[in-house]
């Protein structure tokens, strides 16, 4: 397939773009993050970080407020 010019993808490139902008709480980041979280762990630790950052002065995307 790569041969006939199709762009060969990962599972985390799809899911990113099907999620676009991550500030829009739609299609289920509370769904998406669990899932990245479980298959790539470094995202994991990045989310917790984020959210450890976030928590002081802001809101948690839903779905995130569980690494905390």
């Amino acid at each position: 397939m790569q041969a006939a010019g199709v762009h060969l993808v990962s599972f985390f490139a799809i899911l990113g773009d099907l999620m676009r902008d991550w500030r829009n709480p739609l299609p289920g980041v509370a769904k998406v993050v669990p899932v990245i979280d479980k298959y790539m762990p470094a995202y994991g630790f990045l989310m917790r970080g984020h959210a450890s950052a976030i928590l002081q002065n802001g809101t948690v995307l839903p779905g995130s407020g569980e690494f905390i």
